[in-house]
């Protein structure tokens, strides 16, 4: 389910003062929420992770009995420029899209004056998580393909998600019916176009995979979700992301500056396509990146080329076809395939033979 154990940051750049404090009171002690207590309708089992922004519960609905995860935003986060109706964003944003790829959000609400999500439970683990044992490089493709098709999707419908990241994709202990196991989930930082910008000249979303228009607090296009698909796929790829620091001002410089590591520095086989269209990608100008057609073509090639292809030639045959009253018809000629087959093992019995004769 959600989870965000990297902060997600949404920073004013300048100009932005923060509002008066209220005259000083004995603040109201709140209970903290534990398992069988209720947020409106639904009764809490269980916490399933907290982020900078919101902490998630898996939850049951008293009357219906359905299961879900209910987002439940910090108090904290909430203020003139990060109002409950910012937050709910996230479930018009999903439905707007209406891809299998992003979890369903089916209910609202709030809770002591903090704005809820009722989503669809998942059964899985955060792409984060799942790095922390070995992934081979196809199965790191795969995913990335499963990726940009939830990203096409949301592009197409004028949404840029804005903060991909490692915990924000969710992979599936099964596959679903069609056959995915990639979700891409917290929509709340998303740009919708045509529609005013909550966050415009803030930095939103977390620094490792910010795009440089997004560091200079610029509005931002798909283009951005195409650099932090970049900083993903070196993650997965490469075992680490392009530019790291530990202050985010040098981190935010690097994202406007400096140029990544090549490639082929950190994978010495890279296919040079995909090298390129990974360097193309995390181009400072956002119209100079790559269309997400391209990059879903090359992952593909690379991902073929990394699977083992299968032997056709050593298959068997396919059963002959039978006569008018059902007797096996065969071909006076064989298959290019068996006189292939026939000419190697051929080879191999007097390759065989010869041996026997010499150690004799």
């Amino acid at each position: 389910m959600p989870s965000a154990t990297t902060p997600t940051l949404a920073l004013p750049l300048s100009g932005y003062d923060p509002p008066p404090l209220p005259p000083a009171a004995t603040p109201r002690r709140r209970k903290p929420l534990a398992p069988e207590m209720r947020i409106g309708m639904w009764r809490i089992e269980r916490e399933l992770g907290r982020g900078g922004m919101a902490t998630v519960y898996a939850v049951v609905h008293t009357r219906f009995g359905k299961r879900a995860a209910l987002k439940l935003a910090h108090r904290s986060i909430l203020g003139p420029r990060f109002t409950p109706e910012t937050f709910l964003r996230e479930a018009c944003t999903a439905n707007l899209i209406n891809h299998p790829g992003v979890a369903e959000v089916f209910a609202t609400g709030t809770y002591d004056g903090r704005p809820y999500l009722a989503m669809e439970r998942l059964s899985g683990q955060s792409l984060g998580a799942r790095l922390d044992h070995p992934m081979s490089r196809d199965e790191a493709l795969e995913i990335l393909i499963e990726l940009c098709d939830v990203l096409a999707a949301a592009h197409a419908a004028g949404v840029t998600h804005r903060d991909l990241k490692l915990d924000n994709v969710f992979l599936l202990g099964a596959r679903g019916a069609d056959g995915r196991r990639t979700k891409l989930l917290d929509w709340g930082m998303a740009r919708i176009a045509n529609e005013d910008d909550p966050l415009r000249g803030m930095i939103a979303g977390t620094l490792t995979y910010v795009a440089p228009e997004q560091a200079r607090g610029d509005d931002v296009t798909p283009a951005a979700d195409i650099y932090a698909l970049a900083v993903l796929t070196y993650q997965l790829l490469f075992g680490e992301p392009p530019f790291t620091s530990r202050n985010d001002l040098d981190l935010i410089r690097q994202h406007l500056r400096d140029e990544p590591p090549r490639p082929r520095t950190l994978w010495s086989a890279i296919p040079r396509a995909l090298e390129a269209t990974l360097v193309a990608m995390l181009a400072k100008q956002p119209e100079d990146r790559p269309a997400l057609a391209d990059i879903v073509r090359v992952l593909g090639e690379a991902r073929d080329r990394l699977r083992p292809s299968k032997l056709r030639w050593l298959e068997p045959p396919a059963a002959p076809p039978n006569d008018v009253i059902g007797r096996p018809v065969f071909p006076l000629l064989a298959t290019r395939q068996q006189r292939t087959a026939g000419a190697a093992l051929g080879l191999a019995l007097t390759v065989a033979s010869l041996l026997q004769l010499l150690s004799a």
